[in-house]
């Protein structure tokens, strides 16, 4: 018995591996009675106790009131200064006054004065926004574009700005005109901005420009005949051979003359540049463009398939790829709109030989020197002169929307006058033989009358 008792202390004394019930801690109590449990209200005692050796430690007797006076306050951090993107002037003025409010409060009485200074800092960068105005993407083009086409804009605004006088019957002048645009039922013909189109276009015609005279300056291996038997080739060959539309032909004479007025080129590679330029254009205007072998084959293979693709590069980096310019045909579908608008029917016809007369311009190198929506209310004008002679060519409408005054196109409309004759005994007759087929009516074997200096009054 002895020994099982000895053995039984250091059996009681090891932790309980399981859990411990009632009867077995009785039992240890009167086995071992030199260890007394301690009650849990001493223990609280002795960590109260330690707790007020500590210089944070606060009693639990102490009220509400007392116990948040003497807690700790909290750690109080410094306000960020405004960074917001000001002038270099306003933040160096208030350099110091900054540095003043970013230092920690000693007291906690100057907090209240602090966090009003920063609060009226906050508010300074919003009522200098405010001051400011509105600065958005769209003004800031806006603005660089005004100044660019300032000089542009400034004699075709005046041209444009309607006449303040009373005409006979008493009626205002606006009332002759006829509004093209009422009709919105199409939507490709852009009723709702296409006036602003074609402000943009007036001003975009101004820029880049061919030079008038590059052949008397730049140019010293090719002549003007050269010129226009290449394009009179480009219109029988390349153009009718391939079924491409106007505005390809168009922007290929544009390219040619854009390159020919910075560009010094041998008579040899002038027909390089033409197929060059007509490929530029296809690639541009047309659906399905030729492929660059085709325009090697109608050369007879002059040229190399490396060739065009190096001449390909000459050209669009010389024109810096401003391919998107106004041409002769872009001005004459709104001139003929208006055209077709003041008079009582519509006729085919008219817009067939304002089309010819504008493709008669593309061969004459001296048309040149006229802008292409010149050029454009000159066909309209000489067209309509051609086909009706008992009304005046010319009348409000045509004036409004083309922005010229019959005096305004004289010189040109009198040039026009002089190629549809062929004064000049031209031989170059792609375009003529082009109008005289049966689907354009034939307009080509059609000549207008003298002219009258009374047409341009």
């Amino acid at each position: 018995m002895a020994a099982r008792k000895e053995n039984s202390v250091p059996i009681a004394c090891q932790a309980p591996n399981g859990r411990i019930t009632r009867a077995q801690a009785a039992a240890n109590r009167r086995s071992f009675p030199s260890f007394p449990s301690i009650p849990l209200h001493a223990k609280a005692e002795q960590k109260r106790a330690a707790q007020g050796k500590t210089k944070r430690g606060c009693s639990y007797e102490t009220t509400s009131s007392s116990a948040a006076i003497s807690a700790p306050q909290p750690k109080r951090r410094t306000v960020l200064r405004d960074v917001t993107n000001v002038s270099r002037a306003n933040s160096n003025k208030n350099t110091a006054a900054t540095k003043l409010q970013t230092r920690p409060s000693q007291r906690v009485g100057r907090t209240t004065s602090k966090n009003k200074q920063c609060a009226k800092k906050r508010e300074e960068p919003a009522l200098l926004l405010e001051n400011m105005g509105p600065l958005s993407l769209q003004n800031v083009e806006r603005n660089r574009d005004s100044a660019c086409h300032e000089a542009f804009f400034e004699e075709r605004n005046a041209r444009d700005r309607p006449e303040a006088s009373v005409s006979k019957t008493g009626d205002s002048p606006a009332l002759d005109i006829v509004d093209i645009d009422k009709d919105n039922g199409n939507p490709q013909m852009c009723a709702s901005y296409v006036v602003e189109i074609y402000s943009n276009l007036m001003a975009s015609e101004l820029m880049r420009r061919p030079s008038p005279n590059y052949l008397e300056g730049l140019q010293r291996d090719i002549t003007k005949g050269m010129r226009g038997i290449l394009i009179d080739w480009l219109v029988e060959v390349v153009s009718e051979e391939y079924k491409l539309v106007p505005d390809t032909l168009y922007l290929t004479v544009y390219l040619i003359d854009r390159f020919l007025s910075r560009n010094y080129i041998e008579r040899q590679r002038l027909q390089l540049l033409g197929i060059t330029s007509m490929l530029v254009a296809s690639k541009y205007e047309e659906i399905c463009a030729p492929r660059v072998e085709e325009f090697c084959f109608i050369t007879d293979n002059t040229y190399t398939k490396a060739e065009v693709l190096k001449m390909e590069g000459q050209v669009v980096n010389d024109l810096g790829f401003h391919l998107s310019v106004p041409t002769t045909k872009t001005f004459l579908r709104r001139f003929l709109r208006a055209a077709q608008a003041s008079r009582k029917t519509p006729s085919i016809s008219l817009g067939f030989l304002a089309n010819y007369l504008a493709e008669l311009t593309l061969v004459d190198y001296g048309f040149l020197k006229f802008l292409p929506s010149v050029v454009a209310a000159s066909a309209v004008f000489l067209a309509r002169w051609t086909l009706d002679q008992s009304d005046l060519p010319w009348n409000r409408t045509l004036e409004h929307y083309t922005s010229y005054k019959s005096s305004d196109i004289q010189l040109c409309v009198s040039a026009l006058w002089e190629l549809q004759h062929n004064t000049s005994n031209c031989p170059l007759n792609a375009v003529r033989e082009k109008y005289r087929h049966q689907k354009f009516e034939c307009v080509a074997n059609l000549t207008s009358p003298e002219l009258h200096q009374s047409l341009f009054s």
